[in-house]
């Protein structure tokens, strides 16, 4: 078994699994630095209701700061991954189910399969599913900010994001960041993890920020490297069904 996510000093925080892709009109990519080998990257396909078609003036709570960041989003201690042998045990994606957030500021499509973790707080919305192996997880982190983003400012918040969070794994790497057609920015990063009977499994981690409207949204998609062809259609599915409603307050 993999050890299972634990808490970092950062926003995104575990210890296990690879990534596969975000929110947004996109899919699935795989690293192209070392040391894993590059695998096919899919295209991305426009989703039109992703943007909506008035500005929307922001309608901040007076307690959240322009420089708020996401917080560190940790998964259950004492569960961990299962092994088969000296292999992962595949990720399982069950039939698709579309979850609607009570405060309709998100909707995605989830694995009727998987098991939600809510670790939200009054000003941010940090949500986690975890398949029944352990082996594969999304990560939904949104919270609200008072300063209108550029690309780069995305970048650097997920960058640091990612390095605060990840950067002590071993083999941890990150791919150039890419900036999107729908103006989110995808960084897949990787690292090593060791599972309790000594097996090394390689996970890969594509991670999409994105700001629309007044909210700042993270969606990550996690799952073992050596499975990331097998899932990679069901994970652009769930990645394709995000959609955030900008005016909606956050409301855990």
């Amino acid at each position: 078994m993999l050890r299972t996510f634990r808490r970092v000093a950062a926003p995104l925080s575990a210890a296990l699994l690879l990534s596969l892709a975000a929110c947004g009109s996109r899919q699935a990519a795989a690293p192209t630095a070392t040391p894993i080998p590059p695998t096919e990257a899919p295209t991305r396909t426009p989703r039109p209701t992703r943007e909506p078609e008035a500005t929307v003036e922001p309608t901040v709570k007076p307690t959240i700061k322009p420089t708020i960041k996401p917080t560190a989003v940790v998964l259950s201690n004492d569960t961990a991954t299962s092994t088969a042998g000296d292999q992962l045990k595949a990720v399982d994606i069950g039939t698709l189910e579309t979850y609607a957030h009570a405060s309709g500021v998100f909707q995605i499509d989830v694995p009727q399969n998987w098991t939600l973790q809510d670790n939200s707080k009054a000003d941010e919305l940090i949500l986690i599913w975890t398949d029944p192996t352990r082996n594969g997880a999304m990560i939904v982190d949104l919270y609200e900010t008072t300063k209108t983003n550029t690309a780069k400012d995305l970048t650097n918040l997920l960058q640091k994001y990612l390095k605060n969070t990840f950067g002590s794994e071993p083999d941890f790497s990150t791919d150039d960041p890419k900036t999107q057609a729908d103006e989110s920015v995808l960084i897949v990063w990787t690292y090593t993890a060791t599972a309790d009977n000594g097996t090394e499994a390689p996970l890969l981690g594509n991670t999409f920020i994105e700001q629309r409207g007044n909210k700042i949204s993270l969606l990550s998609t996690l799952v073992p490297q050596n499975q990331f062809k097998d899932l990679k259609e069901k994970t652009n599915n769930i990645i394709n069904s995000y959609q955030i409603t900008p005016d909606a307050p956050i409301t855990p």
